[in-house]
């Protein structure tokens, strides 16, 4: 297999720690050639590990992708909001795209970028990471042979520990919708891809119901200041005290996320600062947060296939439960745990199956997964061979958005009836661009 040579579009987390180092580590597949990233320490950093020379470290993602074409890829990590200019930049430039979840913070951009990629065939790859698990990947395998019979009912969980609630939701990068896409979208996209790849078939309508119930000044201890560090009365035995989470882990530990997001260095000194100045040594009771921290969905698909879906932040540990059932057998499954159960209606006993085990830093081998499947397909330029397409990804983006606006009016939305919502909105947005039937 050929490699592939990639530009990389924000140098965050996902591309710095994620992309960039698979393509450290495996680099007769993958190799970043240029890159763009806003902020100066980050792209230095990224670039020296990468090799890549001064002028192909753009601080801006138009900068790069305003000249000729750099390499066959670009991998656009930006921020949930600053998805769809590169990627439409991207694309028209003849670029082949591995684009971060969600596509695009509302419905019709979402589109837009699709049917950009389709316009100019070009591969456009989303980071559903979790559809390449192993865990996931067997799941699929056991309902695509029919153990289960006709589906009947699929009901799925999403546990968010706390400290991953507060690090990404309330003090972090997806706090607020300013920022991010809603919580469906941003942190549980993944959950209702899989969702829609089992479900098989599109959804007709749905509700959902939440709110942001605890990560609040109502539920703030009496006397706690701004800042966890500013002498707070109940710092001792908060589970929620940043000086204790983001200070304890040593230097190695510290290069690596969710340490990474506080500062550029891993020094214990440097995260101090950090803490002092920035948005992570906040008290998660005072912060500008609007993400709920609660949610459930009720689904309904064609042919009666039901389904639920609930996240919360607040749990112990991180854990996504599902249960599927069917008119021949039931599947029951913990992916932290790498076990399943299937058992069939009319016979006795239970088939467990543990899978190997799988890091969760890593989404459980589904980053390994996705980027061995996207430079395989890439290096051919097989558009039709990608699992996660965003024409695949766009009917759990609908579910995601729908569930959005469920919840914030407290009806029921038909699916159909939102789909030409969007599709309507898109068209609007093309004709009043420049060139476009409106400029």
């Amino acid at each position: 297999m050929s490699r592939v040579e990639a530009v990389l579009i924000g140098c965050g987390n996902r591309g710095r720690h994620t992309y960039g180092a698979w393509a450290r580590a495996n680099p007769e597949r993958l190799g970043i050639v240029a890159l763009a990233e806003p902020d100066a320490e980050r792209r230095a950093a990224t670039a020296a590990e990468h090799g890549i020379p001064p002028e192909r470290a753009f601080a801006d993602a138009g900068e790069l992708l305003a000249g000729a074409r750099l390499a066959p890829v670009a991998i656009v990590a930006t921020g949930d909001t600053e998805h769809v200019e590169p990627a439409l930049a991207a694309v028209e430039r003849g670029y082949h795209v591995l684009l971060e979840k969600p596509i695009a913070p509302d419905p019709a951009d979402c589109l837009r970028v699709v049917e950009a990629a389709e316009r100019r065939g070009r591969i456009l790859q989303i980071g559903h990471v979790l559809r390449y698990t192993p865990f996931y990947a067997r799941v699929h395998e056991i309902l695509d042979r029919g153990e289960l019979g006709d589906l009947v009912t699929i009901d799925m969980k999403e546990h968010v520990a706390y400290w991953h609630a507060t690090h990404s939701y309330v003090r972090g990068k997806f706090r607020n919708r300013a920022l991010a896409a809603p919580l469906v979208l941003a942190k549980t996209c993944h959950d209702l891809d899989l969702l829609a790849w089992f479900a098989g078939r599109p959804a007709r309508r749905l509700a959902s119901f939440g709110s942001l119930s605890h990560f609040g000044p109502a539920s703030a201890p009496p006397g706690a200041p701004e800042r966890c560090h500013q002498g707070c009365p109940v710092q001792a035995g908060c589970p929620h005290d940043a000086e204790a989470f983001y200070l304890g882990a040593d230097e190695n530990l510290a290069r690596f996320w969710p340490w990474s997001d506080v500062a550029a260095e891993p020094a214990r000194e440097a995260r101090r600062r950090a803490l002092a100045e920035g948005p992570y040594g906040r008290c998660v009771y005072r912060c500008d947060n609007d993400v709920v921290d609660r949610q459930v969905i009720a689904l309904e698909f064609e042919a009666g296939l039901t389904a639920s879906f609930t996240v919360h932040g607040l749990a112990s540990e991180e854990k996504r439960t599902l249960r599927i059932s069917g008119s021949r057998g039931e599947l029951r499954g913990v992916l932290h745990d790498g076990l399943l159960e299937v058992s069939r209606h009319g016979e006795l006993g239970v088939r467990r199956e543990e899978l190997p085990p799988a890091h969760p830093i890593g989404h459980y081998g589904g980053d390994d997964g996705l980027l061995d499947h996207f430079t395989e397909v890439a290096a051919r330029g097989a558009a039709a061979e990608v699992r996660a397409s965003g024409r695949v990804s766009l009917e759990s983006h609908w579910i995601g958005f729908a569930a959005e606006e469920a919840r914030e009016t407290g009806r029921v939305v038909d699916l159909d009836a939102f789909r030409s919502r969007a599709e309507a909105e898109a068209r609007r947005r093309e004709a009043d661009e420049p060139g476009g039937a409106g400029g």
